[in-house]
């Protein structure tokens, strides 16, 4: 029961609903680092986009997917939805 306090004050907290995943998963120890690596990401054609900002409201894990690198703020937390793609005007997101 603890376990779950800790994550639902930590969400609380930090305003982020994820908090528990973020901070207390043992599993993303794991997870973070083949993440990084992983050839399953949302690449970006930086020269066709027009930096509307539209991908980057949508996404729910505030991954800055409007870059093509994979130093990206909050690179490794992206669950692969697919919204960012949907939402892009310009159809740089693949």
């Amino acid at each position: 029961m603890l376990y779950y306090a800790v994550g639902i004050l930590l969400a609380f907290i930090f305003k982020d609903n994820r908090a528990f995943c973020k901070y207390i998963c043992p599993i993303t120890v794991f997870l973070k680092p083949m993440s990084y690596y992983s050839a399953l990401r949302i690449h970006c054609d930086e020269s066709k986009c027009i930096n509307c900002g539209k991908c980057l409201k949508v996404c729910p894990m505030n991954v800055e997917v409007n870059k093509e690198s994979r130093k990206r703020e909050h690179a490794t937390e992206c669950i692969l939805c697919y919204e960012c793609t949907k939402e892009c005007p310009v159809k740089t997101l693949h």
